[in-house]
């Protein structure tokens, strides 16, 4: 943990301090920041970094004795009394106090902290704004990680191929079959993941989130795949890759579609950086649907146009949305996220997905560009 970035910061932001909160699990967003996500953590707990000075952890008594050695002091309470005592004391003179809040709950990813305690912070007379300026020094990659989610795209790159080769070797495999082919090269290499890809023929790839089954591919049918892994301990890549058996030509237009859109986006990223501008993710979400509404595909997207990458595949950071929430956060140097608009028909669906890294001068796509339809 930087604290001098992290208290440069909240002077920038003209807050008091960072209140880290959880009731156990209650808030992911705070045990990732913190180092705390594989602990075992029943009880509330408290973690105030002030703009000035050490941090302190408050905890319960009989939970001391998990936590790692965090920056600064360790105070600790027994009872429900003895909590709200230590916490008044904790943030008495302060006024201004930044925690997993959104305003609104527009970006429901960080609000994390319960009502009744919004309710009992504000009760103490404090102004609470949001982490998320703060949380953007967490989300970021360093070097390390950045090598780590290269090597686990090299994985997914691997696991597809082998799909397709198996696909042209079996032409009548099933999704499931397809799906275990997978699993077996990204085992193999050492990734892991937290669900098994996703494989779709036909008229299940209008299911953004179908779970496969095991039909058979036919004739006439697109196959979307959906593949996410990382290195243990890294960060995750995350990859679709869209094939058919003599697909419908109205499959290769809504395919090239998606293309534009995907090209539109990176092509805005890249000129804002251009133009010393951080975008925000809700601006080039409306930037690729843009497209999209403009070729009559409006009403066949379900969802938003990417998500932040980090040590989940769904990461904290800001996503590419303006259609499921209003991510206003800047996309900053050091970030990661995936671009994946899709369309979804009652025939078929078509998705094209790359990962994108945020250098200081600029996007960098990390996964390989589909440019049609693979013809198996």
């Amino acid at each position: 943990m930087d604290l001098v970035r992290l208290q440069k910061v909240m002077g920038e932001e003209r807050v008091d301090g960072w209140l880290l909160l959880s009731f156990g699990r209650s808030n992911p967003v705070a045990l990732e920041a913190l180092g705390l996500a594989h602990l075992h953590l029943t009880r509330r707990f408290a973690y105030l970094i002030p703009q000035e000075g050490e941090p302190t952890l408050l905890c319960h008594a009989i939970e001391e004795s998990l936590f790692p050695p965090l920056p600064g002091r360790r105070r600790t309470y027994h009872h429900w009394q003895g909590f709200l005592a230590e916490l008044g004391t904790l943030l008495e003179g302060r006024r201004r106090l930044a925690l997993e809040y959104v305003p609104g709950g527009q970006i429901p990813y960080l609000s994390r902290v319960d009502g009744g305690t919004v309710d009992l912070l504000r009760g103490l007379g404090l102004e609470l704004v949001s982490s998320w300026p703060l949380l953007l020094l967490f989300q970021t990659w360093d070097q390390g990680r950045l090598a780590s989610h290269r090597r686990a795209v090299q994985g997914l790159v691997a696991a597809k191929e082998r799909a397709l080769a198996y696909l042209r070797q079996n032409p009548k495999a099933t999704e499931g079959e397809v799906q275990g082919e997978m699993v077996r090269v990204l085992q193999g290499l050492g990734l892991v993941f937290d669900h098994p890809p996703m494989v779709a023929f036909g008229k299940n790839a209008a299911n953004p989130h179908h779970q496969p089954t095991e039909k058979p591919l036919e004739a006439g049918e697109v196959v979307l795949l959906d593949l996410w892994a990382k290195e243990p301990g890294g960060v995750y890549a995350d990859l679709t890759w869209m094939a058919g058996l003599n697909p419908p030509e109205a499959a290769h237009r809504a395919f090239l579609a998606v293309v534009q859109a995907r090209d539109e986006a990176l092509r805005f990223v890249a000129e804002a950086y251009r133009e010393g501008r951080h975008p925000k993710g809700y601006e080039v979400d409306r930037v690729a649907r843009g497209v999209l509404e403009a070729q009559g595909y409006g009403a066949h997207v379900r969802h938003r146009t990417g998500h932040n990458l980090g040590e989940e595949v769904h990461g904290t950071g800001p996503h590419l949305d303006d259609l499921e929430t209003h991510d206003f956060r800047p996309l900053v140097p050091g970030l990661a996220f995936t671009v994946e608009p899709g369309v979804y028909l009652p025939e078929f669906g078509v998705r094209t997905e790359v990962d994108v890294y945020l250098h200081p001068e600029g996007p960098e796509v990390t996964t390989p560009l589909q440019e049609g339809l693979t013809l198996l």
